[in-house]
């Protein structure tokens, strides 16, 4: 499968939803064919704080680690729910192969330390990329708005040698409180390992859709909690016009978009 169809598969042309898919993660991504039923084989059973839910005019944002927010997307499409990947970071340098044969996935092996590891998201993009093809969604699909909680968690020692590719999300990365509203959106379940307030890069996108009228909700995946609203927690520097540039100076622009870069590289 190819990469564009791929993408595709995630952000279709018809999907009001679509613009909001960052291409980042998959312009180094290569994908074999996964059969539907193995990928069903692999996908999450749908999720205790989605029972009962009438959907109706609830929008979902997941952050949890990166495989497990893919798959839980994958869930969701079954229920008629629209995933949205907001992944802004690279992978690494070089391509990254997956198929079928876990033996014939790889990764460029000249090239093994990353900051975040995103293998794991990379291959349910790709898997899910079969699933999201037998699965028929009417264009205005309510989203879910899939992140990785991980996404500034190093997993190794910042080095001159490791590629850094933390991320951060910002308003401009997702759809307006006004343009939610305008299509059914009247409530934001956010989804965490525990409920409560998010991490303060979601605060500064959360609060202002609080503030534009959206009911915020939290749920917890750890405890199978029952969700509660939350008032948002204000973050530093919220809406102050230099906030992203701030943000965005302990982080490394990547040359295929998004972040990630070595510290001496071009990339940086």
């Amino acid at each position: 499968m190819k990469r564009e169809e791929v993408f595709l598969a995630w952000a279709p042309k018809d999907s009001i939803w679509s613009p909001w898919v960052l291409p980042v993660p998959f312009a180094q991504l290569n994908c074999g064919d996964f059969s539907r039923a193995e990928v069903e084989e692999q996908t999450m059973p749908v999720p205790g704080w989605m029972l009962g839910d009438d959907r109706k005019d609830t929008a979902y944002v997941i952050d949890i680690s990166g495989g497990e927010t893919m798959r839980c997307g994958i869930a969701l499409a079954s229920l008629g729910i629209r995933p949205v990947p907001v992944i802004d970071g690279s992978p690494g340098a070089g391509e990254f192969y997956f198929s079928r044969d876990p033996q014939a996935s790889t990764t460029p092996a000249w090239h093994p330390n990353v900051a975040v590891d995103m293998t794991e998201l990379l291959r349910v993009l790709c898997e899910g990329a079969s699933a999201l093809a037998g699965i028929t969604l009417p264009a205005p699909a309510l989203p879910a708005f899939l992140l990785d909680a991980r996404r500034m968690s190093a997993d190794r020692l910042l080095s001159d040698e490791v590629y850094d590719n933390r991320w951060q999300v910002f308003p401009q990365d997702f759809p307006s409180a006004k343009f939610l509203l305008e299509h059914g959106v009247r409530k934001v379940l956010l989804v965490q390992e525990r409920k409560g307030q998010p991490q303060e890069d979601l605060a500064h996108v959360l609060l202002r859709w609080q503030e534009g009228g959206i009911a915020i909700e939290s749920v917890g995946t750890s405890d199978e909690s029952s969700r509660e609203e939350i008032q948002v927690t204000k973050p530093s520097w919220f809406r102050r016009i230099w906030y992203r540039a701030l943000a965005t100076l302990k982080l490394r622009r990547s040359w295929s978009g998004g972040f990630g870069g070595f510290p001496m590289s071009s990339a940086g």
